[in-house]
């Protein structure tokens, strides 16, 4: 069981040496959130003394005035103290799992060294809220689980030459199936391989919160001057990205951004609410936790594979129990455009797409 955490954090360079905005951030936040000092004080079990000397040094250390109080109106965020707020989201958003995998990686070291023989279920996907989730419930249960999140090709790649045990797969349902499956196929020749349902997601446009360009759909981005925020290549997302071009028959460089690349949906969302670009490919729940608004354009289908000795293995089985759980599937249902109608759901990979699902 992965015990090892990573946790990203923003300080600031002082005389005395560097220290940690995370309380001062989470106090921020409160702030926004209950329109005043003392009720955000109340909210963190501070008293306001503590929360306005918090205040006070740290603008002092960040050279810029992080609230403006107003009589009659309570305390309001400034600029600086918005885009610290982003500036942990995005950090979190950026490096949250790839630090994950650190550790994951860590920690069957450590197990390696210690001589633990319980053998890690190892599970290479491409991040996602659903999957994100499965892993906490795992955790949960005590199952012997390493994630290690990579790009959706090199997820399958990895399956196939036995570096781990379960990969992430995600086809998008339409008439873009048939061409993404074609290149996960080449990968898995030769093989029987079962897919476990995880859930359905909406994948779309992410853009600036009232769609302040007017984006319509995916056909207004070439040779037009709006930003965009690409994935790297080999993420489901990207072989998306590249059939949608493709569709548009234009080049790649007629999208200003094609080249600026972030590694998660949220990432993606992450970089659009800081104003750096003003549309991405994504799904519909990393757009709503940076609440900026979303245009639907396919729904996509995402699992694990396995090979289909795989259902011997009693981590595996114990996974698809997790999987199968009312409390994991009402956790996926949650998530904004996640829908759990087949979560859990096993079927020999060379069927799973021969016709639409319900």
């Amino acid at each position: 069981m992965n015990r090892l955490t990573i946790y990203p954090q923003l300080r600031v360079r002082l005389a005395g040496g560097d220290e940690s905005l995370e309380q001062l951030v989470r106090l921020l936040e409160q702030v926004e959130a209950c329109g005043t000092l003392q009720g955000a004080s109340r909210v963190l079990g501070l008293s306001y003394r503590n929360a306005w000397g918090q205040l006070k040094q740290a603008e002092q250390s960040l050279g810029a005035p992080l609230l403006e109080t107003t009589r009659g109106r309570g305390a309001v965020l400034t600029e600086c103290s918005r885009r610290l707020i982003l500036g942990e989201k995005r950090l979190l958003a950026r490096l949250g799992p790839l630090l994950v995998t650190m550790a994951s990686e860590l920690q069957q070291e450590l197990d390696e060294a210690a001589a633990d023989p319980t053998p890690q279920l190892r599970v290479f996907a491409s991040h996602g809220m659903a999957v994100a989730a499965l892993v906490e419930f795992a955790m949960r249960a005590a199952l012997p689980l390493g994630i290690s999140y990579r790009g959706s090709m090199e997820a399958v790649a990895a399956l196939a030459r036995n570096e781990c045990e379960m990969a992430s797969f995600h086809m998008p349902l339409g008439d873009l199936a048939e061409p993404v499956l074609a290149r996960y196929s080449a990968l898995i020749k030769g093989r029987p391989y079962m897919l476990a349902d995880v859930a359905l997601r909406s994948l779309g446009l992410i853009v600036a919160r009232g769609n302040p360009h007017g984006i319509r759909s995916f056909d207004d981005l070439p040779g037009s001057a709006l930003r965009f925020a690409n994935r790297e290549h080999g993420s489901g997302t990207r072989i998306i990205f590249d059939l949608l071009l493709a569709r548009t028959g234009h080049d790649p460089a007629s999208i200003l951004g094609v080249d600026t690349v972030e590694l998660t949906h949220a990432a993606v969302a992450a970089y659009i609410a800081s104003g750096k670009a003003d549309a991405g490919l994504g799904i519909a729940a990393s757009a709503a936790a940076f609440d900026l608004d979303f245009l639907p354009i396919v729904t996509e289908r995402y699992g694990l594979i396995f090979p289909a000795e795989g259902m011997a293995n009693a981590n595996i089985t114990a996974l698809l129990g997790v999987m199968q759980s009312a409390e994991y599937q009402r956790a996926v249902q949650a998530i904004p455009g996640y829908s759990c109608n087949d979560t859990g759901r096993v079927t020999p990979l060379a069927d799973a797409f021969t016709e639409r699902p319900d």
